[in-house]
């Protein structure tokens, strides 16, 4: 409490609480990553760990979002509410997860820091198609790191309960941050209904459950107490059980009124710890005790045993005619009020003071065991739990877009001799023995170098000469790719007599589909479109990797394009403003043996 900080050790439950959150967590990874890899073999281990660990932090944060208005809907659901803050550390924990994965992914090994790559992507806050809605969950995440950093006790005592329990109130925006993260971000990319309607149905659920939650005690609110001069009739003195309260609204403040060893007193009904219902808690060891966390406060002037200093506001209250008549102005916090004392002759024979039935139990959530009736509804909750883990993870994981035929022989290196080309983008000519169709007579391959950078580094100088390089094969639907490396790149010697054929004209064309990078798209990144790539395009582009149209058009067979200038120069620079969204295309496409080259004289967006 407020005299001194004093950390609470772990217990019983809160072993079985956290072996129970990790058990939820390694199912629903191990279930989305099943149905992902039987749905799509080819999809990356890292697209998979980014899409389920950020799932799965968002439906663990809609769990954390029920828990409070079940509680209070029907109290047996407070077990769940004492370590409700492991589950948010854990959903903090996966956010990061998912955001480190994220960055790594989209934003690092290009030409500028991957913080600043994240801020600085092309997007347009204007339009619904580019809205950057990666800041949104950049938002998100800095106020649960805020909230995950002062969750422990230590912070709830140097900041004091109420300014602890504003702070945290903050998990309400980042949920909407997140809610319109994932809207403007991932169901951007998606077809399936799926996903848009497991997360409609979340949203429904949680604001349905806080109104239902919020209705309940609006209504209690509601109920007007009789006046009686200046005093406020509360409620009759045999309405209240023996060690327990009588919550009313005076003044339109909720107060708490006592019964106790032939007494009743008034306070109000808000704990100076976390604004906890002390109405519904009891009196034990003669002072109030908080339901929620077991704070405690003597009933007769409202403030806490010593060496502690919480205080509350008093009420006097006096009986007449074994009703209870409250005064509505509050006394200052820790103000003593004699008690009103219940009339000798109402007393029945033997002494003891009449009272309702005690209701069964009574729990705090440090205590080692929970009422039985407390729980049955706990472990029936867990149980329904887990089965929607299950379904939430095979529902998600099986109805994603389909990743594509990319292949990149990621860590295995091939040896390539043939003639370097270095502009328009650096390009190596491997020559094709027996083939006479002058065309057909070389196997182009785009270069690059590794991460997102271009090749134009490393082919520097070396235009029409005969090279033995090693790389890793990118290829794609015919159109091939290899990442070099500086160190394995060596000149030979000149390649035998013979030319490279004109490239042959396929007219003008107008054709509309989507600009993002070829690194990405022919196997590096599984799926390599759409707004979730854009921040990644962007790097690769601006670095120097080649561009490329995707359209669906049967003139168009492989249905990519390799872009460029008006003039056949590079066209990179140009076209960074236009990844991530549908665009039309005006120019003249080529055809340089299997690859399709566009050269681009108007770019319009939509």
């Amino acid at each position: 409490m407020s005299a001194f900080y004093k950390s609470v050790n772990w217990n019983r439950q809160k072993f079985i609480y956290d072996g129970l959150l990790a058990a939820g967590l390694v199912l629903y990874l191990t279930v989305f990553a099943g149905v992902t890899f039987l749905a799509e073999p080819g999809a990356t281990l890292e697209t998979i760990l980014i899409r389920g660990l950020g799932t799965a932090g968002l439906m663990l944060l809609h769990f954390i979002l029920l828990i409070g208005p079940l509680a209070r809907l029907d109290e047996r659901f407070t077990p769940l509410l004492y370590n409700r803050r492991h589950l948010g550390v854990l959903m903090c924990l996966l956010g990061l997860a998912h955001a480190g994965f994220a960055l790594v992914q989209f934003h690092a090994l290009g030409n500028v820091n991957p913080l600043v790559s994240l801020l600085t992507a092309t997007a347009d806050a204007t339009t619904v198609s580019r809205f950057p809605f990666e800041l949104l969950g950049l938002g998100a995440m800095l106020i649960l790191l805020l909230m995950a950093a002062t969750s422990h006790d230590f912070w709830l005592a140097t900041l004091t309960g109420p300014r602890w329990k504003r702070l945290h109130m903050l998990v309400y925006p980042a949920y909407a941050l997140l809610v319109l993260h994932v809207v403007l971000g991932t169901l951007q990319a998606e077809s399936s209904w799926v996903p848009p309607l497991l997360l409609g149905l979340g949203l429904v659920i949680v604001l349905g459950a806080h109104a239902a939650a919020a209705w309940r005690e609006h209504a209690r609110d509601r109920v007007e107490a009789t006046t009686v001069g200046a005093l406020v009739d509360v409620c009759g003195v045999d309405e209240i059980r023996e060690g327990r309260a009588r919550m009313a609204v005076v003044g339109g403040e909720r107060i708490a009124v006592f019964r106790y060893d032939g007494k009743v007193s008034c306070v109000s009904s808000v704990c100076q710890h976390q604004n906890g219902p002390l109405a519904e808690g009891r009196i034990v060891d003669g002072c109030i005790t908080c339901p929620w966390h077991g704070y405690q406060y003597r009933p007769e002037n409202g403030t806490s045993p010593p060496p502690f200093t919480e205080r509350i506001p008093t009420f006097n209250v006096q009986l007449r005619d074994g009703r209870v008549l409250v005064d509505p102005k509050p006394n200052a916090p820790g103000t003593h009020v004699e008690p009103a004392r219940i009339p000798v002759p109402s007393l029945p024979a033997g002494g003891s003071t009449p009272a309702a039935p005690e209701a069964a139990g009574f729990y705090v959530g440090y205590h080692p065991r929970a009422p039985e009736r407390y729980a049955r509804v706990t472990r029936a909750a867990v149980g329904v739990a887990f089965g929607v883990v299950i379904l939430v993870a095979a529902a998600l994981a099986g109805t994603q877009e389909p990743v594509g035929n990319g292949v990149f022989e990621y860590g295995t290196l091939r040896e390539f001799r043939g003639t370097i080309v270095e502009r328009p983008y650096p390009m190596l000519l491997v020559p094709r023995p027996g083939i006479t169709d002058r065309n057909a007579a070389y196997s182009r391959y785009l270069l690059v170098a590794q991460g997102k950078v271009g090749a134009q580094a490393l082919v520097a100088g070396h235009e029409g000469h005969h090279v033995r390089t090693r790389g890793t094969i990118i290829n794609r639907d015919g159109t091939a790719m290899l990442e070099i490396f500086s160190a394995d790149f060596l000149t030979t010697d000149a390649p035998a007599a013979g030319g490279v054929a004109a490239p042959i004209s396929l007219g003008r064309k107008t054709l509309r589909g989507e600009i993002l990078d070829s690194k990405c798209w022919l196997g590096v990144m599984k799926p390599a479109e759409g707004s979730v790539h854009r921040g990644c395009a962007t790097r690769c582009l601006s670095g120097g990797i080649p561009p490329l149209l995707i359209v669906h058009d049967p003139a168009i067979p492989s249905g990519q394009l390799l872009l460029l200038g008006p003039a056949g120069e590079p066209a990179h620079q140009h076209l960074l403003h236009y990844v991530g969204a549908p665009v039309t295309l005006t120019g003249e496409v080529l055809l340089q043996g299997k690859l399709v080259v566009m050269l681009v004289e108007s770019v319009t967006e939509g």
